[in-house]
């Protein structure tokens, strides 16, 4: 199963992109007037995923005691819920995020009317992608009496990532040049990302490399995160051999990190080494009980013939998109698509694939739709959806893919070799949209 989890927006791992976050969080943007930063992580060469936790876990801790002791404070509540995001955008687990929502509530009680943490109120809402929700923040904010600077340009970027998360091509790559101009340390890797969606992965990579060079060894997260990019770029242009040195580069920056360990589960997938990807999975499904983990070893453990455990991951990976999809539907709701896509009934799968693209109607939720209407029967509706995604400066393997085989459906052969074409000319490695077996 494709795991593309992180290339829109951190991702995979439900967060903003590091850009942001990690400039917001960590002072490269001036911090609010009389409020002192949240303290920089420092990290040794060889830092670890479990390390930076436990660093997480002590500053939060701190955090926490703090509040306790300043019941009236919500700047300090501010605080703790920016380190509790950080955490929620590594572990990608429910509770770590609804721990976020829970301190939001209780600084915005304290805080006076208009005021409160809303840049991080409207990145954690974003990192869901509670878009309307994220907006509505951003908005207040604007209409603050006394606007800063540093987070005026940081809310930029959350405005960008929401245009492209809607398909407003065009908006979103206005607003990240803009701000990029003046502070390219903030908005390279989102423009990078831009690029990297409509068909131009070559400035997609300089622009990733030129935000790694400007990343100081003592921010691991950062540095990882941005080669993990640097090797999605890769493995979408079928590189598979260049992905793995940057994902193995990643590994080294933060070693352990499920989010790097299952593209390199990918990579290995699609090299047809099964046996490694496997053994990955597995591994990720033992320390991190992710049900994206659980598709993805359950698609493996059917091309190896070993349909009796795939169909108890199923099972249990079911389970744990129901109750994900009750807990946090925005944020689930795109994986719990793969997962009927790949396993379930195609109209369960409509049904999540329309309401996925009602929320964010761009051209990843387009592809994704025009998928769902394929496997429904329903290849004119997948063509009508394709071609809009087409009419923008989206461009992908994946959406030349499946309109190759909407063309195909229909009968119009010419068309669909068309679109195969366009397909081989991004990726030439490319054997299908979500490489499942």
């Amino acid at each position: 199963m494709h795991l593309k989890t992180t290339i829109v927006s951190a991702i995979v791992a439900f967060g903003v992109t590091a850009a942001a976050s990690q400039i917001d969080l960590r002072g490269a943007a001036p911090a609010p007037a009389g409020v002192a930063a949240p303290p920089r992580v420092a990290a040794a060469a060889g830092a670890s995923y479990a390390s930076l936790l436990e660093s997480i876990d002590r500053r939060v801790d701190g955090l926490q005691r703090r509040a306790s002791a300043r019941p009236g404070d919500w700047l300090t509540r501010m605080h703790l819920g920016s380190a509790l995001l950080e955490r929620a955008g590594l572990t990608n687990q429910a509770d770590d995020f609804e721990r976020v929502q829970a301190v939001l509530d209780e600084a915005f009680t304290l805080a006076p009317a208009g005021s409160g943490p809303l840049l991080l109120a409207a990145r954690f809402n974003l990192s869901i992608h509670r878009l309307d929700v994220a907006e509505t923040y951003l908005d207040m904010l604007d209409r603050r009496a006394v606007p800063r600077g540093g987070e005026q340009a940081v809310a930029r970027v959350l405005r960008s990532q929401i245009a492209l998360q809607r398909g407003r091509y065009e908006v979103a790559f206005d607003e990240l040049t803009a701000v990029a101009a003046v502070a390219p340390a903030l908005a390279n890797a989102d423009l990078a990302l831009y690029h990297a969606k409509t068909g131009d992965p070559l400035a997609a990579a300089g622009l990733l490399e030129a935000a790694l060079a400007s990343t100081g060894a003592n921010d691991p997260q950062r540095r990882a995160w941005l080669k993990l990019q640097l090797g999605i770029v890769a493995m979408d242009r079928g590189e598979l051999r260049d992905a793995l040195r940057h994902l193995h580069d990643a590994d080294a920056e933060l070693s352990g990190w499920w989010l790097v360990q299952e593209h390199i589960a990918e990579v290995y997938d699609r090299r047809d080494d099964h046996r490694k990807a496997i053994e990955i999975y597995e591994d990720l499904v033992r320390t991190t009980e992710l049900p994206q983990h659980m598709d993805a070893l359950a698609g493996l453990y059917r091309h190896t013939g070993e349909r009796e455990r795939a169909d108890e991951l199923i099972a249990r990976s079911a389970a744990r998109w129901e109750q994900l999809l009750a807990r946090l539907p925005e944020a689930a709701i795109g994986h719990a698509l793969q997962h009927h896509l790949q396993f379930g009934a195609p109209e369960k799968a409509l049904e999540l694939a329309l309401a996925n693209h009602a929320a964010r109607p761009g051209g990843d939720a387009q592809v994704t739709l025009a998928r769902a209407y394929l496997r429904a029967g329903k290849a004119a509706e997948a063509l009508a959806v394709v071609e809009r995604a087409l009419a923008s400066p989206y461009r992908t393997a994946r959406l030349h893919d499946v309109a190759a085989k909407a063309h195909t459906a229909l009968g119009n052969k010419a068309a669909a070799e068309e679109q195969v074409s366009l397909c081989l000319a991004i990726n030439p490695r490319y054997t299908g949209d979500d490489h499942s077996h």
